[in-house]
């Protein structure tokens, strides 16, 4: 049945639409004023339709786009009519942060026209910028740490709001060719009504939305225009001072760095970076771990995440062949090189980076326990077979005195139908220092998905060896044979006035070692609806099984061997986050091991109006087992705020607190843009300690450090 319904919902092969680009002799001025007499001359881009909430609909206000371009820029002008122009949504100034809470536009371009990957360009209504990259159609981790240089400007009139804005040849990488040919998509947001309008149409169908470059319009009518520049130079310089538990006075900081962007071809840059630096890096959120694995902390550092995609190998948060937060937490990065780009049908990723000893290794005070200097490389290859479907090949390797730690893999991916896909990879590890072969040195997974926008069927098959444990990647859980079967039914209510979709979810999880003896079971069922306005409410019913052949820790606690089973339920509730004030609740009650525990929590978030949010964050867990210490509990308190003069100047803060550490927490970054790639920032983070029961002769701050860095992009 799931298999019919799927094979009807695939639509038919269509040429695809095409957009235009108009030649002008004079820029316009980028103000937000569609005034230049050329505008009115060029044909606009209308017929925009609804993703939702009515799936292909017209969209309810009119959109109209005109394209037009020089040598240096492409134009862009849009009409986006209003019927309420007052209740145009206009709250987030700070770049970079979350547009979606507004109304806005998404552009997107397939440059290569290799129908998978592409930039993304989103403006909010107050002409706030953000901007991705793409790779084989996914969005689910885009790029959005990327930094591309375009202009935008929006006014509001009576009858809707106007965006203009000019994104330079110089930002964006296409083919050498005379006329390239590009893919275009457009998505307009309208906040108020929780509406997607979109040209051309990508129809719910296809669940990966603005980047389904497969689906995308063809951009046609561009000559003679300037490429990207073949040399950018980022250069900076940070002055600072910390003090650290332990160490006795202020030690002052000053440091200077080069990155430096180079284009090889039209296709392939290098990047090479010498005495890098991430002050300027957000904090990460406290997590409270109550369970036996790893907990997974995402990748910030603005050098790793460009281009990221591009590089991913394995299963996201759970196995991942290369995971770039081990590279450089520990011990300073020196230098290095990264190459990204095209060759023909091929998708290149190199990167090698220097990192120096740890603190440990390089302080004989310390008996030199540490790890000495060593390289990070890795190497990533994909092929674009045809249409949806590419295969590829990875390498990665941590070189040191003494030894190596190295995988190599392959992988297989095909998307079929609108958003059915199969996947498989595979990995070898090879470590000089641990020895060892065979299976438990392997990894391999097997995924087939078939999905549209109502139905979904999931069969997983997943592989661990109990000794792969790659020096470059993260693995959650190790030694494990798994199988997963999920499914799910998603109708939709376009009729109704009220509510706007149902989805059930279940399935279930069974994992053994790879001896073949039971470690694990789980069923789930997950019911959720998502209200017209934009509420959501779910409901998750979770039956697991656990056998322990050891001992096992959950927060410090030991868990003797033996069968575990337990059942519990979640419950969570949100309001539509573009409201003035939005709040979202969760809380779970049941067994936990062989004993009981309660989660509840919380966010809340207060918009004042473009120029400062607050934000309210609250998690606390009630544990009973029948161990030693076996009763307590956990809280975490966070307070974020986000405040913004202009477009160009923002600073965000974000204080934690939690039961475990008893640590206060502080992290404030300020963000000057003093021009168009550059910035002036100044961080100051603090850490206390809130335990009245230490020795007050004890430094209760774990660190107090403020620095100040400026950067400046100059292209040649």
């Amino acid at each position: 049945m799931v298999l019919t319904a799927l094979c009807l919902a695939s639509p038919a092969a269509a040429q695809a639409p095409e957009a235009r680009a108009v030649r002008i002799e004079t820029p316009p001025r980028v103000d937000g004023v569609l005034d230049e007499p050329f505008w009115d001359a060029i044909p606009p881009v209308t017929g925009f339709r609804q993703r939702d909430p009515v799936d292909g609909a017209p969209a309810s206000e009119r959109t109209e786009v005109r394209i037009a371009y020089d040598r240096d820029a492409l134009y862009l002008g849009f009409k986006l009519f209003d019927s309420e122009p007052g209740r145009i949504l206009r709250n987030i100034l700070d770049r970079g942060g979350r547009i979606s809470k507004d109304d806005r536009i998404v552009i997107a371009l397939d440059t290569y026209l290799d129908r998978r990957n592409g930039y993304i360009f989103e403006i909010g209504s107050l002409g706030t910028q953000d901007d991705a990259l793409f790779t084989d159609e996914r969005l689910e981790r885009p790029d959005w740490n990327w930094d591309g240089v375009f202009t935008t400007e929006t006014t509001v009139n009576a009858e809707g709001w106007v965006l203009e804005m000019a994104i330079p040849f110089t930002t964006i990488r296409f083919a050498d060719v005379a006329e390239p040919v590009m893919g275009i998509a457009i998505q307009r947001s309208i906040r108020r009504k929780n509406e997607n309008v979109f040209w051309p149409h990508i129809g719910q169908d296809f669940v990966g939305g603005i980047a389904q470059a497969s689906r995308f319009a063809t951009l046609t009518g561009l000559r003679d225009v300037r490429r990207g520049h073949r040399l950018e130079v980022k250069p900076y310089a940070s002055l600072g001072g910390q003090q650290l538990a332990g160490e006795p006075g202020l030690e002052r900081q000053s440091k200077a760095g080069l990155d430096l962007k180079y284009g090889l071809t039209s296709n392939l840059t290098l990047d090479l970076t010498w005495n890098t630096d991430f002050a300027q890096v957000e904090t990460d959120n406290v997590q409270i771990n109550l369970t036996r694995f790893d907990l997974f902390f995402p990748e910030k550092r603005e050098f790793f995440l460009e281009r990221a995609g591009l590089f991913e190998f394995g299963t996201t948060r759970e196995t991942e062949i290369f995971f770039s937060r081990r590279v450089g937490l520990d011990a300073d990065i020196q230098g290095g090189a990264r190459l990204t780009g095209q060759a023909g049908p091929i998708s290149v990723g190199a990167l090698a980076l220097r990192t120096g000893a740890t603190r440990a290794a390089s302080d004989s005070a310390a008996g030199g326990s540490g790890a000495p200097a060593a390289w990070n490389s890795v190497l990533r290859l994909q092929a674009n077979l045809r249409e949806r479907t590419t295969a590829g090949l990875i390498a990665t390797s941590l070189d040191r005195d003494g030894g190596s730690n190295r995988v190599a893999g392959a992988d297989f991916h095909t998307r079929f139908w609108t958003s059915s896909s199969f996947r498989v990879w595979g990995a070898r590890l090879w470590d000089s220092l641990a020895g060892g072969s065979g299976p438990e040195r392997q990894a391999a997974r097997a995924e087939l998905d078939l999905e549209n926008d109502r139905y979904a069927l999931s069969v997983d098959r997943v592989h661990v060896g109990k000794d792969f444990d790659p020096a470059l990647g993260f693995v959650r859980r190790r030694d494990m044979d798994e199988w997963q079967l999920w499914g799910g039914f998603r109708p939709r209510f376009e009729q109704s006035g009220w509510a706007r979709r149902f989805s059930v979810w279940g399935g279930g999880v069974r994992t053994l070692g790879t001896g073949g003896e039971l470690q694990s079971e789980r069923l789930s069922s997950n019911a959720d609806f998502l209200f017209e306005s934009g509420e959501r409410v779910s409901l998750v019913v979770d039956d697991r099984f656990e056998r322990l052949h050891g001992p096992a820790s959950i927060s410090g606690r030991t868990l003797p061997p033996g069968d575990y089973d337990f059942r519990f339920w979640e419950a969570f509730a949100s309001t539509n986050e573009a409201r003035m004030f939005s709040v979202s609740l969760e809380g779970s009650r049941g067994d936990f091991w062989s004993g009981r525990r309660t989660r509840y929590g919380g966010r809340g978030v207060v918009k004042t109006g473009p120029h400062l949010t607050v934000g309210l964050r609250l998690a606390r867990n009630d544990v009973s087992l029948p161990v030693a210490d076996g009763d307590f509990t956990t809280t975490l308190v966070a307070v974020d705020l986000v405040g913004a003069v202009s477009r160009k100047l923002f600073a965000a803060a974000l204080v934690q607190w939690d039961s475990l550490s008893r640590e206060l927490q502080a992290n404030v970054r300020i963000d000057w843009i003093h021009t168009p790639g550059s910035d002036l920032f100044l961080v100051l983070n603090t850490g206390y300690i809130t335990d009245d029961t230490l020795d007050p002769r004890f430094d209760p701050w774990t660190r107090r450090t403020a620095v100040a860095k400026l950067t400046w992009l100059k292209a040649f």
